[in-house]
């Protein structure tokens, strides 16, 4: 995924827990939109709130900053998910 992708997404969407599906953390993501909802938006907004500063982290960061810390959801695949290798035959 795009650096700026991910940190316009983080800005926009971070209360209802995006960048945590984008991750491959799921949990986190539907524990943030349950949260949201029994807190009455509460957790939301700070969510939100931190969703604003990380994304302007993320958009401030290098591209070589960005893919030691992001690098392996430009696959697809989760942090710390163990990548499968091609064979060079």
């Amino acid at each position: 995924m795009n650096k700026i992708v991910f940190g316009i997404l983080t800005i926009l969407f971070n209360s209802i827990g995006v960048p945590c599906f984008i991750q491959g953390n799921v949990k986190a993501g539907i524990l943030r939109i349950v949260l949201g909802v029994v807190t009455c938006g509460v957790i939301g907004f700070i969510n939100e709130i931190m969703g604003i500063i990380l994304g302007i982290k993320v958009l401030m960061m290098s591209d070589e900053d960005f893919q030691a810390q992001y690098g392996t959801i430009a696959m697809g695949i989760p942090k710390g998910a163990p990548k499968a290798e091609e064979s060079a035959e």
